[in-house]
């Protein structure tokens, strides 16, 4: 930086997250994590760093660099795209391919900050970024501090109301399109905390995971389902299935079933009012605890869902040998379902697929009533719509739909 002052020229700073490093660490030590960070290391030397440019790791798995030889942010983005290029490529251990999955954040002095440490802190902050964008590459912008923050103190609000057991569930009628009447209702966790609303499975049991309460979330959150299911039946006469949502990688916890099994004779129900709907489905091809435990619970005849909004089709050849009996497609994406050609053929071809798999297929987020008569035109079995059943908590279930 102070060399460059003088001339007034500026000079970016890369931030690499790997992505691969603290997985190799944890699978099969930091000897093996050294020796693929010396690799990459090497490969970003040769491949896209001139002689000069320090490189340097300022934590596991994350690297930084300077590019002393650039100016224009452009050439930046060239630099942080054949880092990607040298990070997509698999690392052999034993048999295994293994892949990363990297990030880079670009941050320009003096544009960006005028000191080193704040100047790597927005290059970092760019890369927390980068990891939600498709190209997996972002250059700092000022508002990403504000967003930084809020997904920071969202973070913390979700581990503090885990913590204290304190979200409540709200339920979502599922309709059968084939008779016409609700079947079942989708249980969602919600944060009393106004600011937080509706919280998303997936970030609610990442947060047990660090406050090590998944065991705790997983008793609350059936057992409560569990009882409203039992109480929709006896004060209100709706005798539903009731969903709740987990990811796959709670399956990892052996002690599952057994907690299932005596939340369901706490409460009386059979297996099958419960449908346990599992999302972050690649975890079962890789964990065989995981696989394992979602036998046992297709064993005691609880239903299972596929519900992961990722999923690509060619998980499906695998999944496929799975013990699912039904699976959800969001068909939110084409608010025109009733009336345009090419999204129903899309969608009647998922129809028929999840038939072809055995499975029962759910459509969530449909837009209206035409959609929905399109959908029970082409087969689908059970839809699911904020617009026409939006989550309520279970007092006022009952009263609009008892």
């Amino acid at each position: 930086m102070e060399t460059r002052r003088p001339a007034g020229r500026s000079l970016p700073i890369l931030f690499i997250e790997t992505g691969v490093i603290g997985g190799i660490d944890d699978v099969w030590g930091h000897q093996f994590g050294n020796a693929v960070r010396d690799r990459i290391c090497a490969a970003l030397r040769s491949d896209v760093l001139r002689a000069g440019d320090p490189l340097v790791e300022i934590g596991r798995g994350k690297l930084a660099c300077a590019l002393t030889a650039v100016d224009d942010p452009s050439v930046a983005l060239l630099a942080a795209e054949k880092s990607l290029r040298v990070l997509s490529t698999p690392f052999l251990i034993g048999e295994d391919e293994i892949y990363a999955r990297p990030a880079v954040g670009i941050a320009i002095w003096p544009v960006h900050g005028n000191d080193a440490e704040t100047l790597l802190q927005r290059a970092r902050t760019a890369s927390l970024i980068a990891r939600m964008d498709p190209s997996h590459i972002a250059i700092y912008a000022e508002d990403q501090i504000n967003s930084e923050a809020t997904q920071f103190l969202y973070e913390n609000r979700l581990r503090s109301a885990v913590s204290e057991d304190i979200l409540d569930l709200w339920f979502q009628p599922q309709y059968d399109l084939r008779l016409g009447n609700m079947m079942g209702a989708e249980s969602l966790l919600r944060s009393r905390d106004p600011r937080m609303g509706l919280v998303n499975a997936v970030d609610a049991f990442a947060a047990a995971e660090s406050a090590g309460l998944v065991t705790q979330l997983v008793s609350s959150v059936l057992n409560r389902a569990l009882r409203n299911c039992s109480e929709f039946r006896y004060s209100a006469g709706l005798d539903l299935r009731i969903g709740v949502n987990l990811p796959a990688r709670v399956l990892v916890h052996p002690e599952l079933p057994d907690l299932i099994e005596r939340a369901l004779r706490t409460w009386s129900l059979r297996a099958g009012r419960l449908m346990l709907e599992i999302g972050e489905t690649p975890v079962l091809a890789t964990d065989t605890v995981a696989s394992r435990t979602l036998g046992k619970l297709n064993e005691l005849g609880v239903r299972l869902a596929i519900d992961d909004p990722q999923l690509s089709l060619s998980s499906l050849f695998w999944l496929a040998a799975m013990p699912f009996q039904a699976i959800k497609i969001d068909v939110s994406g084409a608010p025109d379902l009733g009336t345009a050609q090419q999204p129903m053929r899309i969608t009647q071809s998922l129809v028929e697929l999840g038939h072809h798999l055995k499975l029962d297929v759910f459509a969530v987020g449909v837009a209206g009533e035409a959609a929905e008569a399109r959908l029970k035109e082409i087969g689908c079995d059970y839809a699911q719509s904020d617009r026409k059943a939006p989550p309520l908590e279970a007092q006022e279930f009952v009263k609009r739909y008892g």
